[in-house]
């Protein structure tokens, strides 16, 4: 007992010892006064009940964290909280607990009963803060959206509670407006920035050029929507996080500033000199705080003074001459230049340039990365706790507070998938622990739309003390909520043991067999049996005449299916590799059944408008009026080649219906017809020359094919069909469990590889780093 006792008196001195006087919510929620955020949130209410009273007080903050009561009286609720957000968090935790609602990000079902359910309940936040957004789920989700669009996501934020989140939009505005007193031409600025769908890339000094010009069109839109947005969170009580100068500059800089010492950028992802190797303004030099100072103003100009500012000088990239003094003196330079223009501000930051090449990033240079800024002035985004956790590694970040992420997603590809038992747990260990800095969760996902369940018992975390005692209750709750029906609960316990209880480090990036560029080189692997997926399938089949009617039930019936189907086809695939060298009419046979399962997951997805392509290209297309064919062409190559040689091919894969029929589908039927007709001739196949011929007639040919309405059928009836013929198949084995399990004394990291040779022997790629700190 004196143990724990002494144990609890260290966690509270820690904390005691951290200085948090800048991230103060009490003061950066309250930039706005409690009578608007009041009315925004009462208006937001409105939509769904006009049954609900709302008061604000900044008062009611406990311990600097949100809190919100409720209470119903004479048939009304009454809502009495903090700030806005929570006020809006109280009601959604109102609607889900009570009415049995849901309001997700595609769907949503809320039914409010007239005579309201009776509550007495106060939530008060188990963290500071609440945070949003990776700095690509911009260019992978965001990049067409409407205004509406975006201030309908800013409501959902705020019915979720989240109350930190990037205001990311509009940055190449203000660079058009810098770059322009400077002195750059338009054919500078022109041949600088990419298209739209790659401009995360780009702000990273990642990329430049690929996919643009911008249009004068493209930077109004931008701005209208960066000015509504910001202020939509100020009224509701959510701290915007503003971009800041992280060092990347034009080439041209070079010709206005030739007395000015510049870095090089080494390649990112194979992209050639055309369209990488940018410029890095030597930290210490002057002209890093000038230009600092002067995008700030440009992007915070109507706007207010923001707070709390990001950016990232590193990611996924090297400066040329690298040392632990430059880190240094980027950090330095780049705080000095936001607590310049505010002398109370935060720098955000993702760790996600440690993680990805921690060779690059030994324990004692990533200490002077963070302790170049005050203790207190730098908040980490530890990006993807759920799987690669990095704050025990760095020591709690040497001091800095953190907030704990999930990130979950790459390139905003679908596949069912997630660690529910990690969110569940890992979470509240890290928040407890004796000398925790964790002050915030976060959701990070590059892309959004896809596995909800997985950001809905996130999002839960921010205010529950301890885990769910019981996930099977939880997620056949989640069920009835998102359904309005109650007979899909043993299906989600069949999902809750298989596809949602994934705990290895392989990395997770979407792209199975029937998405991947065609190869006899490729690997499927599972980490959970194949029973219990196609249980699940079974029995959501099954509930389709029980009454379950919601749109978030037809979605999830289709992804079910798809689901099965993909893991169907990784069996299929694994059957032809095996009659690759049998005889050509087994060969044949294995070949057509492959390709007829591929035509029906594009039947199956054409039932629903959530798994087409349709609207990511009509929307790329109404954006301007003045580029539509190139918005298109960058919104189809994303999706697809990822730059012009196919650089990242099939990182932002889609599985929707239009894909499969005029990309997936045709790829892999070209490069096995040819793979037959070789063994028919008893010829040997070139795999790399049939690569190209795929790449030629299909891949480069779906940037500027014709796309064509799809015939879409009922969702029930194909489902129903597809459990029929694909329910159950002889001759096939469950996909082989190939999970790389953590080891706690050794520091890992698993690349990002997209060549298939490299997914022969998945462990193979483990590389394993001493935590010794070294320069």
């Amino acid at each position: 007992m004196k143990l724990q006792a002494l144990l609890v008196y260290l966690k509270i001195c820690c904390i005691a010892a951290i200085n948090l006087d800048y991230l103060d919510p009490t003061v950066l929620q309250t930039k706005t006064s409690p009578q608007v955020q009041q009315d925004a949130a009462t208006t937001i209410i409105n939509k769904y009940t006009s049954q609900v009273s709302v008061t604000i007080d900044p008062l009611l903050f406990n311990n600097k964290k949100d809190v919100c009561a409720l209470r119903t009286s004479d048939g009304r609720l009454q809502i009495k909280a903090s700030t806005g957000v929570a006020a809006l968090w109280g009601f959604n935790y109102y609607l889900k607990k009570y009415c049995k609602s849901q309001i997700a990000w595609q769907t949503q079902r809320v039914t409010i009963p007239d005579t309201l359910p009776e509550v007495n309940e106060v939530i008060v936040a188990s963290d500071r803060f609440r945070y949003y957004q990776n700095v690509c789920t911009a260019s992978y989700s965001f990049v067409w959206w409407t205004p509406d669009q975006w201030i309908n996501h800013v409501e959902w934020m705020a019915l979720n509670g989240i109350n930190l989140a990037l205001a990311p939009i509009a940055q190449e505005a203000a660079w058009d407006r810098i770059y322009r007193k400077l002195g750059m031409t338009d054919d500078e600025i022109n041949e600088y920035f990419t298209g739209p769908a790659f401009l995360s890339w780009l702000r990273m000094g990642n990329i430049h050029g690929w996919g643009g010009p911008l249009t004068k069109s493209w930077h109004e839109r931008q701005q209208n929507i960066q000015d509504s947005v910001v202020s939509y969170m100020f009224k509701l009580g959510i701290i915007p996080v503003f971009p800041a100068f992280n060092g990347h500059v034009p080439a041209a800089f070079t010709r206005l500033y030739p007395n000015v010492t510049f870095y090089s950028v080494e390649k990112w992802n194979k992209f050639s000199p055309d369209y990488c190797c940018g410029l890095f303004i030597n930290p210490r030099e002057p002209l890093f705080m000038q230009i600092g100072e002067m995008f700030l103003r440009e992007m915070n100009s109507g706007l207010g003074v923001g707070d709390i500012f990001t950016a990232d000088p590193f990611n996924e990239i090297q400066v040329q001459p690298w040392s632990t003094s430059l880190v240094r003196d980027t950090a330095s330079a780049i705080f000095s230049a936001i607590s310049k223009f505010n002398n109370n501000a935060v720098w955000l930051v993702q760790n996600w340039m440690f993680v990805h090449n921690p060779v690059q990033w030994p324990l004692k240079r990533v200490q002077s990365f963070l302790t170049a800024v005050p203790e207190g002035r730098m908040l980490v985004l530890d990006l993807q706790s759920e799987q690669w956790p990095q704050y025990n590694l760095y020591q709690m970040y040497y001091g800095q507070p953190f907030i704990w992420c999930m990130l979950h997603n790459f390139g905003g590809t679908l596949g069912m998938f997630g660690n529910m038992q990690a969110i569940n747990k890992d979470v509240y260990q890290a928040r407890d622990k004796a000398n925790s800095t964790m002050i915030g969760i976060g959701l990070t996902p590059e892309g959004i739309n896809q596995n909800y369940v997985m950001y809905d018992l996130m999002l839960e975390v921010a205010w529950r003390r301890e885990p769910v005692q019981n996930l099977d209750n939880w997620v056949a709750d989640y069920a009835e909520r998102r359904y309005g029906c109650n007979t899909t609960s043993s299906a989600w316990r069949y999902l809750l043991k298989s596809v949602y209880n994934f705990s290895g480090l392989n990395p997770i990036r979407g792209k199975y067999v029937i998405t991947r560029r065609p190869s006899f080189r490729i690997r499927p692997w599972a980490w959970y049996k194949s029973s219990d997926l196609l249980n699940a399938f079974k029995e959501f089949v099954l509930a389709t005449n029980s009454g379950c009617n919601s749109d978030g039930f037809y979605y999830d019936l289709v992804d079910v299916t798809r689901q099965a189907l993909q893991y169907r086809a990784d069996q299929l695939y694994l059957d032809i590799l095996n009659q690759r060298f049998s005889n050509v009419m087994a060969f044949n046979a294995s070949i057509v059944r492959f390709i007829d399962l591929m035509n029906d997951m594009e039947n199956i997805l054409a039932t629903n408008n959530n798994f087409k392509l349709v609207d990511w290209l009509t929307a790329a297309r109404s954006v301007s009026n003045d580029n539509t064919f190139l918005y298109e062409l960058n919104a189809r190559n994303q999706i697809t080649l990822w730059g012009p040689n196919g650089e990242i091919s099939d990182y932002a894969c889609k599985q929707w219906a239009e894909l499969f029929h005029y990309y997936y589908t045709p790829r892999w039927s070209l490069f096995l017809s040819m793979a037959l007709d070789a063994k028919a001739r008893n010829e040997f196949f070139d795999e790399s020359s049939a690569q190209k011929v795929v790449r030629s007639s299909v891949e480069e040919q779906f940037l500027t094919v014709a796309i064509e309405p799809l015939q879409c059928n009922d969702t029930k009836a194909v489902a129903f069909y597809m459990y029929e013929k694909w329910g159950f198949v002889s001759g096939l084995e469950d996909l082989p469990l190939s999970i790389v399990r953590s080891n706690p004394s050794r520091r890992t990291t698993l690349p990002d590889v997209d060549s298939a040779e490299r997914e022969v022997d998945l462990p193979t790629v483990i590389h394993w780093h001493s935590t010794t700190p070294t320069d």
